[in-house]
């Protein structure tokens, strides 16, 4: 398929497909007559974008995707490795969602400090491990 078509189907804008495509995510197949150097994406393509939709939802970045897909393209990615990556990444979620419970306990002691006529000490948002 043609990248206007790869775009509505991954749900992906042009410009995120042809950073991807730049970055080595994507390896789409061209023309090679002078004629026809039209990219033509495959169903494997659209796996690999939702694999990578994935990823980002998980808090990986674009820089740390590319870099798993490279240890997976060279034949590095072994179980352990896997398993790091997810424990690393579990670590990392598991530290975001500490510093939001801090910033969801200031936010209500603050709504409520604001309701109750701003009496009494002015709560202060913890800035370091809550």
């Amino acid at each position: 398929m043609l990248i206007a078509e790869f775009c509505r189907q991954a749900d992906l804008t042009r410009d995120a497909v042809r950073l991807y495509v730049k970055l080595g995510l994507f390896a789409p197949n061209v023309g090679h007559s002078a004629s026809n150097r039209y990219q033509q994406f495959s169903d494997a393509d659209l796996d690999r974008a939702a694999v990578i939709r994935t990823a980002q939802q998980l808090g990986f970045t674009l820089k740390q995707i590319v870099t798993f897909n490279r240890e997976y393209a060279a034949g590095a990615m072994d179980r352990g490795r896997k398993l790091a990556i997810m424990r690393d990444q579990l670590e990392a979620v598991d530290l975001k969602a500490e510093r939001i419970r801090a910033m969801r306990k200031y936010l209500r002691a603050k709504i409520a400090w604001l309701e109750g006529g701003e009496r009494g000490a002015e709560p202060v948002f913890c800035r370091s491990r809550c």
